[in-house]
This record gives structure tokens, sequence and C-alpha cells, in this order.
């Protein structure tokens, strides 16, 4: 498929007192599409209802030391050529790029009308941290990991979700049936995220949606399957638990102990819940504080940031569709490589990328506006990247 090139487009452009032409306007109905999208994830607050994540009453201070990226060895584009690093951020309509070694920034760059200080839509990245407040509740005995989902969300009852418990949850290995094929228009994500943010089409919100699901592939623990849904489940479960909405948890767990200076916020779905699946928008600078929660492990429990690096079955993983990403596994909401530089990810659609490296000290944290939903289109060129990184800093 060809792509049209990086734009810089921007509502903001269009000058005082002038009127916006209609197909320019970004709405509820367009905002996720190109190139809607590249106005749009910088200014969801605008689009969508949304429940504020105040500034840390301590932030922290991240060092500084950049290295110039232009005396980085080429990155091996897809058709076997050599591109520069800037070009790899073009080429994959990068709106922030944000790397960190060794707790240091050594490169921070930002484009489409991005600044240090505009939170980002994350989209799937949030589940990711999702994950890691539920781990968190678990190692503070706030969350029982092998309780049924039911014993705190008793309205799943009868949905696809009655007989799995929280760590199925928490792996995706509960087997309720949900299509979750971006690229063909009637699969079950399209019309389940109806009741994130288009009020005209929803029916009682993510919730209501989610008791609506009563289908089964397998049995709980069987097998593994990326379903947007789920992340949606736990959240319900993490709020009911920890007995205050999903943002407050969040605020208290996450973003205080991770020292984040700028405001960010949840989206909200359509009945005023927090959506967990893909709702946080940050700063890029504020996902690294959240990123170097995981990878310093200071700030929270060690039990839970140990259950993220140990993954999930690799087996289950590799019998299914993802195996072509890596040789893997998928636990706690991460994406866990299991290779030898302790690499763990957290993926969101249109370009969003948190990258920790254990072992290397390398994050990379990278906010996108890609016309292609899905992260295979660029997985193999990010691959090369972090390979021609890891060996300059050597």
């Amino acid at each position: 498929m060809t792509l049209p090139p990086p734009l810089d487009w921007q509502i903001a452009k269009i000058g005082p007192g002038q009127e916006v032409p209609p197909e320019h306007r970004v709405t509820r109905e367009n905002w996720r599409l190109y190139p809607y999208s590249r106005w749009a994830f910088q200014h969801t607050r605008e689009l969508v209802p949304s429940r504020a994540l105040c500034r840390s009453t301590a932030p922290r201070r991240l060092d500084e030391g950049f290295v110039p990226l232009d005396d980085l060895p080429s990155v091996g584009d897809d058709a076997g050529g050599a591109i520069s690093w800037a070009e790899f951020e073009a080429q994959t309509y990068t709106d922030a790029m944000l790397i960190i070694h060794n707790g240091t920034i050594i490169h921070e760059r930002y484009y489409n009308g991005m600044t240090r200080h505009t939170p980002h839509h994350a989209f799937s990245v949030s589940k990711s941290f999702i994950g890691l407040l539920a781990e968190s509740m678990i190692a503070d005995d706030v969350l029982d990991k092998d309780a049924p989902v039911t014993t705190y969300v008793p309205e799943l009852a009868d949905s696809g979700f009655a007989k799995v418990d929280v760590h199925h949850l928490l792996d995706m290995t509960d087997g309720v049936a949900f299509d979750e094929d971006y690229a063909n228009p009637g699969a079950d994500v399209h019309r389940y995220s109806a009741n994130y943010w288009t009020p005209a089409l929803a029916d009682g919100g993510v919730r209501a949606a989610l008791a609506r699901l009563t289908g089964r592939d397998h049995d709980p623990g069987s097998d593994f399957s990326y379903r947007t849904p789920v992340t949606d489940a736990l959240g319900w479960v993490i709020a009911r638990a920890g007995g205050k909405r999903l943002a407050d948890l969040f605020y208290e767990r996450m973003w205080q102990p991770a020292g984040c200076a700028d405001e960010g916020h949840f989206l909200v779905d359509t009945a005023g819940d927090e959506i967990a699946a893909s709702g946080l928008n940050t700063t890029a600078r504020d996902m690294a504080r959240l990123a170097l929660l995981v990878s310093e492990g200071t700030g929270i429990p060690t039990a839970a940031r140990a259950s993220i690096l140990s993954g999930g079955n690799r087996d289950l993983y590799a019998k299914s569709k993802y195996a072509e990403r890596s040789r893997g596994s998928y636990g706690s909401q991460w994406w866990v490589a299991h290779d030898g530089f302790g690499s763990i990810s957290a993926l969101g659609v249109y370009g969003q990328r948190v990258h920790i490296e254990t072992e290397t000290g390398l994050i990379m944290i990278r906010f996108g506006s890609h016309p292609l939903a899905s992260n295979l289109h660029t997985d193999g060129l990010h691959r090369r990247a972090f390979e021609a990184l890891r060996n300059f800093l050597r």
C-alpha cells in the first residue's frame, strides 16, 4: 500500500476569524483517521470527555545528556537499503521520540506541532500500564489474581467472563470471543469502540458492552488472543477492588510515584467510565517517567516488576497469530521478548510504542499518527532501529 508523505497538518494553521473548511474539520467520527489524526491525537480533550491526572506533588527531574543521533549507523529499511535516524522518524510518522539510556535522556525530538508539554493519545499503550497497576495491587494484597472476575464484578455473571479468573484477564487467556481485526470493517472491535466515543451508536457504555459479550472461543487458560475488551474488564475489576475510580487509583499508584510533571488524562466512555484499554494521554516525558517505574523498579512493589518481566505462557503465544512479532510472550498486559536485552514493550495503534530494555538501560518512547492502525507494518523497521541504537551506545 502506498502511503502519502508525512504532513504538517494542523487546524491551528487556519487564521483568526477564518472559517475552517468542512473537509478539514475534526469530529468524533473522523478523528482517528489520517490526516485528521495528525491534529486530533494531540487534542483528544477537545473531542472526547476526559478525567484529569493532575501534576504530581513531587515531579521527577529527568537528567539530560543529549547525543547526536545523526552519527548513528544507518537504520536498515524494509527494502534492504539504509536510512538515517531522522528518516526513520519521518517514515514512521513520528510526533514525539524520546530515548533514555541508563536513566538519562539522550535524544528528544518533536514533530507536527507537538511540544515537551503536549499530551498525546497513547491508545493501547494504556493496557500495559493498567497491567502494571493491577500487578501493584496484587503485590499489596488489594487484588487477588486467582479470584473469579465475578467476585469483583457480579454484573458479568451472565457473560463470557463468568468462569474467568483475574490472572486470565492479565494474560489475555480468558477465551471470550471477540474479533480484533482492525482491517475488517465488520469486526467486533469497531462496533465495540462506538461505546468509547460515539454516543449516537453507543448502548450503555463499555461496561454494558462487556456484559453483552457472551460467546467463548476456548476454555480459560488454554489459548492466548489479544483483545481490547479484556483490558476494559480488568479496569472494571481494578476499580471495584480498589474502591475508587480507575483514574484515582492510577494517580495514587502510578502517576504520583513516577513523579509525572505535567497534567495527563484518561478519556472516558459514553457512560462516563475511564477507558482502561486505550484512554491514557500523557506527554512524552511523563510516559518516560512511567516507563522508568518498570525499568528501575523503584516506586512499585518488587513483585509487580518481577511478574511483568517474567512474561506469560510462551507455548500459548507461539501458537498465536502474534508469534511473527517475536519468540516471546504476552503477560500482565505487556509484550515480553524473552531476549538477551530484557526487552518488554507497550504498543498502541497508529504508532504508539514504549520499549524498555532492562539489561541495556535503553528506553524508547514514541508517539505517532501513522495512517495505518496496526503496528505490524513497522515492527521490522523498529527492530532494526533498536539494533542500530544498541550498537551505537555500546
